[in-house]
């Protein structure tokens, strides 16, 4: 067994170590010159030379670089939103002093068909549209103006060809009279109504014009858009009592639904705002579309040629001969030919009929000849079997 160690010894060795600590000052720094120069102490020699804190190392960071901010173009509208340019208004030419006078009346509607005819009749000489409309007039307020009596006086000043009438847009209120105000659309202001337009017809009729009366569009509000539907009937049927013709431009401002719409095709077919914010005036594209459909209509009674088909001076071709003309005595007539008639399949034949067989013929082939006469047909000449011996000097 070991013996153990006595507790003295361990004792003195505790106290020689501490006091050997205090006389060399470990815990204080020194310079590490000083350091290298001195002896080391017993605890340097037990446990080593202390490790010297290496000096805090300087990091530089880098500066991170700027990121480069591109300014940002402006978004780009998608093809179907970008604004495309708007066609440039037709160079209008002198009219020619017989040039047919065309007079638009009516309310603010009329305002905007007199602004699209006189664009589309822009290059015709023979077409004078002159515009006359009242922004806020109508057929029920005529003590603000009345059209029954305006309307003769404008027809004898203006001395027009045609009259092309279009209002209603203001005529959503009841009609005043001395005993009392008579509301919209009862039967009673129904018959006052259909009185005041049957009475404006006939001035037209009277002065022996040919009378357009345009219907009125669809408006955003549904309220106004059924209103405008009941008028248009009675307008329908003052017009055609004096013979005149009657528009509907209805369905050029619908979708396929026959809802309102703001925007929809112009009369290039591109997608253009028709209407403006108030759901109820039309922009410069749906002017030129109203006038489209009245155009047709005016180009027709008026007699003018589309100046788009008509040719430009100078370009007209020669004119085509005329094909001559036929005796009708020496006409000869065809039978009369029937696509069901059984003769053009051969559905006349019975199915069980023998097959017919042409006829002999008068003369025979050079294969009958050989079989039945043994005759052959004669060689030509320089053919593989020609055996004709060449002549002398042949």
């Amino acid at each position: 067994m070991r013996r153990a160690k006595p507790a003295g010894l361990k004792t003195g060795l505790s106290l020689a170590l501490a006091a050997a600590v205090l006389i060399t000052g470990v815990a204080l720094p020194a310079p590490v010159a000083a350091q290298e120069q001195r002896p080391r102490n017993i605890l340097e020699m037990l446990f080593g030379a202390p490790r010297q804190a290496e000096p805090p190392r300087t990091i530089r960071r880098q500066k991170a670089p700027r990121k480069q901010t591109r300014q940002r173009r402006p978004a780009q509208p998608s093809r179907s939103q970008a604004s495309r340019p708007v066609a440039p208004a037709p160079v209008a030419v002198a009219k020619a002093e017989d040039a047919r006078r065309i007079l638009v009346v009516g309310d603010f509607m009329a305002a905007s068909l007199a602004r699209g005819l006189a664009d589309a009749f822009a290059d015709d000489p023979n077409a004078l549209v002159i515009g006359k409309a009242n922004g806020s007039s109508g057929l029920v307020r005529d003590d603000f103006y009345n059209w029954n009596e305006q309307l003769p006086r404008l027809i004898e000043g203006e001395k027009p060809q045609l009259v092309v009438l279009m209002l209603g847009g203001n005529d959503r209120q009841a009609i005043r009279r001395p005993q009392g105000s008579i509301p919209v659309r009862t039967q009673e202001w129904t018959a006052e109504y259909e009185k005041r337009a049957g009475a404006l017809a006939e001035h037209v009729a009277g002065a022996g014009v040919p009378l357009v009366w345009i219907g009125q569009p669809p408006y955003q509000s549904d309220r106004m858009a059924e209103d405008m539907v009941y008028l248009n009937g009675i307008y329908q049927k003052a017009a055609t009592a004096v013979g005149g013709e009657f528009v509907d431009v209805w369905g050029g401002f619908t979708d396929a639904a026959g809802s309102y719409i703001s925007s929809g095709p112009d009369v290039e077919g591109q997608q253009r705002r028709l209407r403006n914010s108030d759901g109820i005036t039309m922009t410069p594209a749906g002017a030129a579309k109203l006038a489209f459909f009245v155009e047709k209509p005016v180009q027709r009674i008026l007699g003018l040629a589309d100046p788009a088909l008509a040719p430009a001076a100078g370009d007209t071709p020669g004119l085509l001969e005329a094909a001559p003309t036929v005796d009708p005595a020496n006409a000869t007539r065809v039978a009369p030919v029937s696509f069901g008639d059984p003769a053009f399949d051969g559905a006349d034949d019975l199915l069980a009929a023998p097959a017919q067989r042409p006829g002999p013929s008068e003369t025979p082939s050079p294969r009958e000849r050989l079989v039945r006469s043994g005759v052959t047909s004669e060689p030509g000449a320089g053919r593989a079997d020609s055996f004709a011996w060449p002549r002398d000097g042949g």
